[in-house]
């Protein structure tokens, strides 16, 4: 990759890449001479965690209100930037602005992959194979996935508008989808049904998908690829 500036280089990481996280060096500049982590802001939706050089309070004060998501001192070790990057992303996801599943081709929830492009369901690499209303079905729990759909909920969204029967139907489907998925699972509940209510992501499978992204930020601090996200390292040498 080739560009006029660090400042540049950042920014088409940024564009390119959607890391979960930058750290930045609060010393870089954009081109019109202001923080660069500033101009972040206003162009990504990505965890921001800027490292000051002056050791200032008031500095990091500043940088605070402008807009990053967290600010550290130098010197600095490798291991206390990992743990900061892992502190922001075991913030709960409904907080975070950069991670919207409404958006997105490839939905990864830990072990757990939708992706609508080539329309596979994955679960630890295993594929799991389901009908197409299986498939929009769970597409549609994952796109949403702190939040409880209702069967009228998932008729709209899967059957349309139009649709005249008897709602259980959607309890079939899932059913069927959940026998499928509990034999690659091992024994993790995928899909939590709310008596009365509906139907959600479950918990567990909530709680893997944060673990899996906490434990996975100190081999992805590179501007790499990991299963649940990039980080790109805008720190300047």
């Amino acid at each position: 990759m080739s560009a006029p500036s660090d400042a540049d280089a950042v920014e088409i990481l940024a564009e390119s890449f959607s890391p979960d996280v930058l750290v930045v060096d609060t010393e870089m500049q954009d081109g019109q001479s202001r923080p660069l982590y500033q101009h972040l802001r206003s162009v990504t939706d990505s965890y921001l965690l800027c490292i000051e050089s002056a050791g200032r309070d008031r500095a990091r004060v500043e940088i605070l209100r402008s807009g990053a998501d967290d600010a550290v001192s130098m010197p600095v070790t490798p291991d206390e930037i990992a743990a900061r990057c892992q502190a922001l992303l075991r913030r709960p996801r409904e907080m975070r602005s950069d991670w919207d599943p409404v958006q997105q081709t490839v939905i990864t929830l830990g072990p757990l992959v939708v992706d609508t492009g080539r329309h596979e369901i994955r679960f630890d690499g295993g594929e799991v194979q389901a009908t197409r209303i299986e498939f929009s079905l769970l597409e549609h729990l994952c796109r949403r996935p702190t939040e409880v759909a209702s069967r009228d909920d998932l008729l709209e969204s899967v059957w349309g508008p139009n649709w005249v029967g008897d709602t259980h139907v959607v309890d079939v489907h899932l059913s069927n989808l959940r026998r499928k998925l509990d034999q690659v699972a091992n024994k993790m509940r995928i899909i939590h049904t709310v008596r009365g209510v509906g139907f959600r992501i479950s918990n567990e499978l909530l709680d893997a998908a944060e673990e899996m992204a906490a434990t996975g930020i100190p081999e992805t601090l590179r501007p790499a690829e990991s299963a649940n996200g990039r980080i790109a390292d805008a720190l300047t040498a």
